[in-house]
Parts: structure tokens; sequence; C-alpha cells
């Protein structure tokens, strides 16, 4: 099974990364849904919803800057490192990941798709085109407001009630629909629309490599190959780092 990943990876010509909180798990980032999410102590009605940050915006920034707070000292673990490697031996690997953490571009990852948007920049609720990164000074302060219009900041992440970005989504789509191998890493396959897309990928006839310690809503196919390990162990060694587990 790991030798047929790797010469699929080897002979690919056009293969797309697609990866979900499991990815980011691994180097330590409290997921949302599962036993230990935070859903199950936090609301994301009232801290992650877009009619929330407008009824209680310093609550929803406290919420965020707790966030920032417990990432500070994550770094990508070698499964992202060997996703960067694999970029500059292929020349082009598109990066679809349903994390806000952006672990992958930290990782020096280019061409990455962030369908739910990314926890480290903000802009203007006004839209007035201020954007900028989150920084430890304007994570101090309790409410961050623009500094060309004055109107709150909102973190750039799709929030509850809102849709997701429609180019980034549509290019997804366009990759997997377009892809010969699809390599999905971490992810249950259980949010809608991001679980269509190995579904897109199947459809158009492209082979799917999974890596996920677990079971998850992919089918038992010919077409998809599931390894049961973490991707942190497995990647290195499907993109030739190491010679074994």
């Amino acid at each position: 099974m790991i030798n047929r990943a790797i010469e699929l990876i080897r002979k690919s010509k056009k293969p797309v990364i697609f990866t979900g909180a499991g990815m980011s798990r691994e180097s330590g980032m409290r997921t949302f849904r599962g036993e230990d999410g935070l859903w199950k102590k936090y609301s994301p009605e009232k801290l992650s919803s877009i009619s929330g940050l407008k009824a209680d915006p310093e609550a929803v920034w406290n919420w965020y800057r707790m966030r920032l707070m417990t990432a500070k000292g994550v770094v990508p673990h070698a499964g992202y490192r060997a996703l960067t490697h694999l970029q500059s031996v292929k020349g082009h690997l598109p990066v679809i990941t349903q994390n806000v953490d952006g672990l992958h571009r930290l990782a020096g990852q280019t061409d990455v798709l962030e369908i739910h948007g990314s926890m480290r920049t903000a802009s203007c609720m006004d839209k007035c085109g201020f954007s900028t990164e989150l920084t430890s000074e304007i994570q101090k302060n309790s409410l961050p407001v623009c500094p060309d219009c004055g109107a709150i900041l909102r973190p750039d992440i799709v929030l509850f009630g809102e849709a997701l970005p429609a180019e980034i989504i549509s290019r997804s789509y366009e990759l997997a629909e377009n892809c010969d191998l699809l390599i999905v890493i971490g992810t249950s396959v259980q949010v809608w629309p991001a679980a269509g897309i190995p579904f897109a990928a199947l459809e158009n006839r492209a082979t799917i490599i999974e890596i996920n310690p677990v079971q998850t809503e992919l089918p038992h196919s010919d077409n998809v190959i599931s390894i049961r390990r973490k991707a942190g162990e497995i990647l290195p060694l499907l993109a030739g780092l190491k010679e074994k587990i």
C-alpha cells in the first residue's frame, strides 16, 4: 500500500493536497470538533459567527486573542516539511486546506487555498480595503479598529453565517476535478461544501491517497488508498525524506 502510494506520487502529473484539522492537531493545535473539540466548551454561535461579532465584538476578539495565544508556540510538524519538499520536487502542488492556523504557509508552502480563511490576519468590517497581520501590538487592543476609517477590525476567517469565499472554493473544486491524484490528510470529510472536494476528484477518475489514523466518510474503492497513520509519520516517507517508519 505504501509502495503504491509512493509510486502514484512519483508518476502524478497534476497532484493536489487537501488537509483538515487532523493535520494541525499533530502540531498541537486544538481542533473545534471531536471529543476534545473547542465547541464542547465554547459557543460557536456567540464566538465564531457574524451575528456574534456584530452583537459583541469584544467577546469575539477576546476569543480569537486566546486562540492566537495558544497557537503562538505551535510549529509545523514533519508532515508539513514533507509537503514543502514535495512542492519543490513536483514543481506545482496546490494545497487546499480547511485550517485557519496558517501552518502551511509557515512551513514555506505556496499556492495555499485557505477555504475557511486565516486567523492570522484581520480586515476592516466596513470593507474600506484595510487589511493587516495580527501583530502583538494589535492583539493588545481589546477592540482593534481600522486606522483608515475607524471601523472595527475582524479576523479574516469565515464565520458561521457567512459563505465561503467564492473564488477560492471555485478554484478548489476546479483543481479537484482536474487533478490525477488528491492527497487527503487529516480530514473527516464531513463538513460541507469542503467535504465534496474528494468526491469531485473521484467522480473525475482521480486516485485518492488518504492519510488519517481514523475511519472517514471516503468510500472503500480501488481508487482510494487509505493509510491509517499520522501525517507526521507517513508523509516524510511518501516524500522520500526517510526510508522507513
